[in-house]
């Protein structure tokens, strides 16, 4: 769970008499500047929801199908989630075979490949360009914290209440090494493993089927993901804009990609990546796509790769 911490600013209001005038009285601060907040912000404005908007309950425990189809397969539930820092959610797990969840299989896919589709009796269900058999054939999604990775049995309940320390949790000398204040890893992810992936012509594919693709830099390590796409006169895509950096979505820096010299793969799921011949660090010093200036400054907005 994310915890903001709202500082509130004691602001001291300083008044001067001027002799043979009445002190004006300064106006009491609004609710908001009390609160410290700063417009516009989410926790002052509040959040409008959209139609691309997902809330959790939409997914967790929701059965994926084949198709809209009264006759089309199920799939697998949904069963977790990743989130990716500067991505947002990047994969849904997927439960797949087995009985009364005895014997499941999770299997990671790419969120964007979902689709909250409508059926003609206006209900709506989550579907998948796949089969079951797919799904049950591609490698097995296993947490790197997880029994599985560790070989170490997660804690009971009952364990975790032993755990518990009585008193001022502050008090206590906690170990540097035990804490989160370690190195960054820089890329902010381990490298995606591009067995058996291959190349395919993204000519065809439209602005929505490209948004969404996460994009990967130089030691194929997550650096962003395609938030938009901009397009020529003619039709043509001119740049990808790549949201860089934030957490959860948050605060990433978009940047205008030439869509020259761009390599997309897919794996064999048909899950697509966008590999740039760049760095984090590169794509992070360059200037911030502006949709209201990028026609006059195209030239200084315009991010280039070299294959």
């Amino acid at each position: 769970m994310l915890r903001f911490v709202l500082s509130i600013a004691a602001c001291a209001l300083l008044s001067t008499t001027v002799y043979g005038q009445t002190p004006a009285t300064p106006a009491a601060p609004s609710q908001l500047e009390q609160s410290g907040l700063t417009a516009p912000t989410i926790a002052s404005q509040g959040f409008t929801a959209s139609a691309d908007n997902v809330l959790v309950t939409q997914l967790l425990g929701q059965t994926v199908y084949s198709s809209v189809a009264d006759d089309a397969e199920e799939i697998g539930t949904i069963n977790d989630m990743v989130v990716t820092s500067g991505q947002g959610l990047s994969a849904v797990v997927i439960g797949v075979g087995g009985f009364l969840g005895v014997g499941t299989k999770d299997v990671a896919v790419d969120f964007s490949e979902l689709q909250w589709s409508e059926r003609e009796d206006g209900s709506r269900r989550w579907v998948l360009g796949a089969t079951a058999e797919t799904l049950a054939a591609a490698p097995a999604f296993i947490w790197g914290e997880s029994e599985e990775a560790t070989g170490e049995p997660a804690l009971t309940p009952e364990e975790e209440e032993e755990q518990l320390v009585d008193g001022d949790p502050n008090a206590i000398p906690v170990d540097p090494a035990l804490t989160t204040d370690q190195p960054e890893v820089q890329g902010g992810s381990s490298a995606v493993d591009r067995t058996g992936f291959s190349e395919f012509d993204e000519t065809g594919l439209t602005a929505e089927e490209l948004r969404g693709i996460g994009v990967y830099g130089i030691n194929d390590q997550l650096i962003g993901s395609i938030g938009d796409v901009v397009a020529n006169q003619d039709g043509s895509f001119d740049v990808v804009i790549v949201d860089v950096g934030g957490f959860l979505g948050l605060g990433a820096k978009p940047v205008a990609v030439g869509f020259d010299n761009l390599v997309f793969s897919a794996d064999t799921l048909g899950n697509r990546y966008l590999f740039l011949n760049t760095t984090r660090e590169q794509l992070e010093s360059q200037p911030a796509y502006d949709p209201q200036t990028y026609a006059s400054q195209r030239e200084s907005q315009r991010m280039v790769i070299t294959p």
